[in-house]
Protein backbone atom coordinates (compact mmCIF):
# COMPACT_ATOMS: atom_id res chain seq x y z
CA UNK A 1 0.00 0.00 0.00
CA UNK A 2 1.50 3.39 -0.96
CA UNK A 3 2.26 5.91 1.77
CA UNK A 4 -0.35 8.70 2.00
CA UNK A 5 0.86 12.11 0.85
CA UNK A 6 0.15 15.47 2.43
CA UNK A 7 0.55 18.46 0.13
CA UNK A 8 2.31 21.42 1.70
CA UNK A 9 3.89 24.44 0.02
CA UNK A 10 3.02 22.95 -3.39
CA UNK A 11 4.72 19.56 -2.99
CA UNK A 12 3.67 16.19 -1.63
CA UNK A 13 5.28 14.73 1.49
CA UNK A 14 4.82 11.11 2.58
CA UNK A 15 3.16 11.06 6.01
CA UNK A 16 2.04 7.99 7.96
CA UNK A 17 -0.23 8.46 10.99
CA UNK A 18 -0.65 5.20 12.92
CA UNK A 19 -1.26 3.86 16.39
CA UNK A 20 -3.89 4.44 19.05
CA UNK A 21 -6.31 7.34 18.62
CA UNK A 22 -5.89 8.49 22.23
CA UNK A 23 -2.69 9.21 24.11
CA UNK A 24 0.54 11.03 23.47
CA UNK A 25 1.84 11.62 19.94
CA UNK A 26 5.37 11.11 18.62
CA UNK A 27 6.33 13.00 15.45
CA UNK A 28 9.28 11.39 13.67
CA UNK A 29 11.13 13.34 10.98
CA UNK A 30 12.90 10.77 8.84
CA UNK A 31 16.45 10.60 7.57
CA UNK A 32 17.20 11.36 3.92
CA UNK A 33 16.49 8.42 1.61
CA UNK A 34 14.33 6.72 4.26
CA UNK A 35 10.68 6.11 3.49
CA UNK A 36 8.26 6.24 6.42
CA UNK A 37 8.04 2.43 6.21
CA UNK A 38 11.68 2.25 7.38
CA UNK A 39 10.45 3.30 10.84
CA UNK A 40 7.74 0.63 11.09
CA UNK A 41 9.59 -1.43 13.72
CA UNK A 42 10.05 1.60 15.96
CA UNK A 43 6.43 2.66 15.46
CA UNK A 44 5.12 -0.80 16.36
CA UNK A 45 7.02 -0.65 19.65
CA UNK A 46 5.69 2.86 20.32
CA UNK A 47 2.13 1.74 19.60
CA UNK A 48 2.59 -1.03 22.20
CA UNK A 49 3.40 1.78 24.66
CA UNK A 50 0.09 3.49 23.69
CA UNK A 51 1.79 6.19 21.62
CA UNK A 52 0.40 7.46 18.33
CA UNK A 53 3.03 8.04 15.64
CA UNK A 54 3.29 10.54 12.80
CA UNK A 55 6.20 9.73 10.48
CA UNK A 56 7.07 12.50 8.03
CA UNK A 57 9.28 11.33 5.18
CA UNK A 58 12.40 13.26 4.32
CA UNK A 59 12.26 15.84 1.55
CA UNK A 60 14.94 18.48 0.91
CA UNK A 61 12.18 21.09 0.52
CA UNK A 62 10.84 20.53 4.04
CA UNK A 63 11.20 23.43 6.46
CA UNK A 64 10.15 23.94 10.06
CA UNK A 65 7.17 25.92 8.78
CA UNK A 66 6.08 23.16 6.39
CA UNK A 67 6.31 20.55 9.18
CA UNK A 68 3.97 22.68 11.32
CA UNK A 69 1.59 22.87 8.33
CA UNK A 70 1.67 19.06 8.05
CA UNK A 71 0.95 18.69 11.77
CA UNK A 72 -1.96 21.12 11.44
CA UNK A 73 -3.27 19.09 8.49
CA UNK A 74 -3.20 15.83 10.46
CA UNK A 75 -4.55 17.62 13.56
CA UNK A 76 -1.56 17.15 15.87
CA UNK A 77 -1.23 20.06 18.29
CA UNK A 78 1.21 18.68 20.89
CA UNK A 79 3.86 15.96 20.49
CA UNK A 80 7.28 14.61 21.28
CA UNK A 81 9.60 15.45 18.40
CA UNK A 82 12.08 12.90 17.02
CA UNK A 83 14.55 13.73 14.24
CA UNK A 84 16.73 11.17 12.48
CA UNK A 85 19.87 12.62 10.88
CA UNK A 86 18.61 15.15 8.29
CA UNK A 87 15.25 15.12 10.05
CA UNK A 88 17.18 16.03 13.19
CA UNK A 89 18.24 19.32 11.63
CA UNK A 90 14.61 20.39 11.23
CA UNK A 91 13.74 18.93 14.65
CA UNK A 92 16.32 21.15 16.40
CA UNK A 93 14.91 24.22 14.61
CA UNK A 94 11.35 23.31 15.60
CA UNK A 95 12.27 22.57 19.21
CA UNK A 96 14.08 25.91 19.47
CA UNK A 97 11.29 28.00 18.00
CA UNK A 98 7.98 26.22 18.70
CA UNK A 99 7.72 25.55 22.44
CA UNK A 100 3.96 25.73 21.99
CA UNK A 101 3.91 22.47 19.98
CA UNK A 102 6.43 20.05 21.48
CA UNK A 103 6.96 18.33 24.84
CA UNK A 104 10.51 17.14 24.25
CA UNK A 105 13.14 16.33 21.64
CA UNK A 106 15.00 13.17 20.60
CA UNK A 107 17.64 13.57 17.88
CA UNK A 108 19.79 10.97 16.19
CA UNK A 109 23.28 11.88 14.97
CA UNK A 110 22.62 15.63 14.70
CA UNK A 111 23.62 18.56 16.87
CA UNK A 112 22.14 21.96 17.61
CA UNK A 113 22.29 24.30 14.55
CA UNK A 114 24.80 26.61 16.31
CA UNK A 115 27.32 23.78 16.74
CA UNK A 116 29.66 22.80 13.91
CA UNK A 117 28.52 19.52 12.37
CA UNK A 118 30.75 16.63 11.29
CA UNK A 119 31.90 18.64 8.25
CA UNK A 120 32.65 21.74 10.34
CA UNK A 121 29.64 23.68 9.07
CA UNK A 122 27.43 25.75 11.39
CA UNK A 123 23.87 25.58 10.02
CA UNK A 124 22.39 28.57 11.89
CA UNK A 125 24.49 30.75 14.18
CA UNK A 126 21.35 32.58 15.36
CA UNK A 127 19.21 29.56 16.28
CA UNK A 128 17.84 30.01 19.81
CA UNK A 129 18.61 27.47 22.54
CA UNK A 130 16.16 24.60 23.02
CA UNK A 131 14.12 24.86 26.22
CA UNK A 132 12.88 21.26 26.13
CA UNK A 133 14.17 18.08 27.71
CA UNK A 134 16.36 16.53 25.02
CA UNK A 135 17.96 13.18 24.26
CA UNK A 136 20.76 12.94 21.68
CA UNK A 137 21.41 9.43 20.38
CA UNK A 138 24.79 8.98 18.72
CA UNK A 139 26.27 6.20 16.61
CA UNK A 140 29.89 7.40 16.35
CA UNK A 141 32.45 9.15 18.51
CA UNK A 142 32.38 12.14 16.14
CA UNK A 143 28.58 12.41 16.51
CA UNK A 144 29.08 12.15 20.29
CA UNK A 145 31.45 15.15 20.20
CA UNK A 146 28.86 17.21 18.30
CA UNK A 147 26.15 16.15 20.77
CA UNK A 148 28.37 17.08 23.71
CA UNK A 149 29.01 20.54 22.22
CA UNK A 150 25.24 20.96 21.73
CA UNK A 151 24.55 20.64 25.45
CA UNK A 152 25.24 24.34 26.05
CA UNK A 153 22.26 25.16 23.80
CA UNK A 154 19.75 23.02 25.72
CA UNK A 155 18.04 24.61 28.73
CA UNK A 156 16.39 21.43 29.92
CA UNK A 157 17.45 17.97 30.98
CA UNK A 158 19.95 16.69 28.39
CA UNK A 159 21.07 13.12 27.82
CA UNK A 160 23.59 11.73 25.36
CA UNK A 161 23.07 8.03 24.63
CA UNK A 162 25.34 5.78 22.57
CA UNK A 163 23.40 3.64 20.11
CA UNK A 164 24.31 0.01 20.61
CA UNK A 165 24.85 -2.16 17.57
CA UNK A 166 24.24 -1.32 13.92
CA UNK A 167 21.79 1.48 13.06
CA UNK A 168 19.23 -0.76 11.32
CA UNK A 169 19.56 -3.74 13.65
CA UNK A 170 16.73 -4.83 15.92
CA UNK A 171 18.83 -3.80 18.95
CA UNK A 172 19.01 -0.16 17.92
CA UNK A 173 15.29 -0.19 17.02
CA UNK A 174 14.46 -1.40 20.53
CA UNK A 175 16.86 1.09 22.10
CA UNK A 176 15.51 4.04 20.10
CA UNK A 177 11.92 3.11 20.94
CA UNK A 178 12.83 2.82 24.64
CA UNK A 179 14.50 6.26 24.62
CA UNK A 180 11.43 7.79 22.94
CA UNK A 181 9.08 6.21 25.47
CA UNK A 182 11.30 7.42 28.31
CA UNK A 183 11.32 10.98 26.92
CA UNK A 184 7.51 11.02 26.63
CA UNK A 185 7.25 10.18 30.31
CA UNK A 186 9.72 12.84 31.54
CA UNK A 187 8.08 16.03 30.39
Amino acid sequence: MPTPMVTVDGFGVPVEVTGPDKGSVVVLLGAAHQAPAAYEGICQRLHTASLKTVVIGADPRLTAKSVISILDEVEVRWALLVGDRHGGEIAWDLAATRLDRFIGLVVIDRGHPRVADLTGAVRDEHCPPVELNTTALVSTSAARAVAKASQRFVYGEYRIVDLLGRRNAADSTAQLAAEIVMRTSTW
